[in-house]
């Protein structure tokens, strides 16, 4: 495992723990393609905490547009989920 002392080490290793989490979560559910938020937000975890940083992977289906479905895959959405996450630098 490769570590550093940059300051965006911890905010970046948390969105891939959240991908790796998704994915996991979700590699063998069939319930893909997903085509809309509504779809989403019925699939997503309820009661499994799921956190990016300090929003909910709930909170981040909000800040997705009609360009990012249909979601084709685990993998698929991991990604688009991951790229809404904030950066916190401290």
């Amino acid at each position: 495992m490769i570590t550093t002392n940059h300051p965006l080490y911890e905010a970046l290793k948390d969105i891939q723990d959240f991908k790796l989490r998704l994915i996991e979560y979700f590699k063998d559910k069939d319930v893909f393609p997903i085509k809309s938020k509504v779809e989403l937000a019925e699939v997503l975890p309820c009661g499994l905490s799921l956190p990016c940083g300090t929003i909910e992977a709930g909170e981040l289906v909000k800040l997705l547009t009609d360009n990012d479905f249909p979601i084709k895959d685990a993998e698929d959405l991991a990604m688009k989920l991951a790229n809404k996450c904030l950066i916190k630098k401290d």
